[in-house]
């Protein structure tokens, strides 16, 4: 691992090196082409490991939907510098796959694919929609709260943080759809757009 970013250089345990694996061959075969020997063949460690800790591909991928929220919440944190108005784009811009140490991570345009293929799977899915409601809620909750300090402090117009941060998640979240099912890539216009929206309708606006 590069600097405390992760799936960057070796990883530091055998779960960790699962979680990589796991990336790199959704990735490269996409759900429904993935299987745990490809996973074990991708980190190098035997099936009988991967059982020892899950009962299949799903509890598998579960487990990592987990540890990519909290490596979400990792980045965050390095990245955020304490103004809210930045951290909203930041925040924003990871989601939409700009990453720091970006030369050692996989591709965000493969990235998304496959969070796009994992989300399509919680339609027919309990567990797996359970989880992305978590993380629906997780992610508004930070946004929120983002918002709501900015107001405090001056930075961003009154509104209702939770609304607000709901609409910009659900802008995002189209964002990621379109990237990964079209052949042309909506992201840059889209990105500029939203932040055209946070720049003149949330942030306060100097009156001088």
């Amino acid at each position: 691992m590069v600097d405390g970013v992760p799936f960057s250089g070796e990883p530091r345990d055998s779960r960790e090196a699962i979680m990589q694996a796991t990336f790199c061959a959704l990735q490269e075969h996409g759900y429904a082409g993935l299987s745990i020997q490809r996973i074990a063949d991708q980190a190098e460690l035997s099936k009988s490991t991967f059982y020892h800790h899950f009962d299949g591909k799903d509890d598998l991928l579960l487990s990592f939907l987990e540890y990519i929220l909290d490596t979400f919440d990792q980045l965050f944190q390095l990245e955020s510098s304490g103004d809210p108005h930045n951290d909203l784009k930041t925040f924003m811009s990871l989601i939409l796959g700009d990453l720091p140490h970006a030369e050692e991570l996989p591709d965000r345009d493969a990235a998304l694919r496959a969070y796009v293929e994992l989300r399509a799977h919680a339609v027919r899915t309990p567990e797996f929609r359970a989880k992305f409601t978590e993380t629906d809620h997780r992610f508004t909750d930070r946004v929120a709260t983002i918002i709501e300090e900015g107001i405090d402090e001056g930075v961003f117009a009154d509104a209702d943080p939770e609304l607000t941060a709901q609409f910009l998640l659900t802008m995002l979240d189209g964002i990621v759809l379109q990237s990964a099912t079209r052949e042309d890539d909506p992201v840059e216009p889209m990105r500029e757009s939203l932040e055209a929206y946070i720049d003149e309708q949330l942030v306060v606006q100097d009156e001088t």
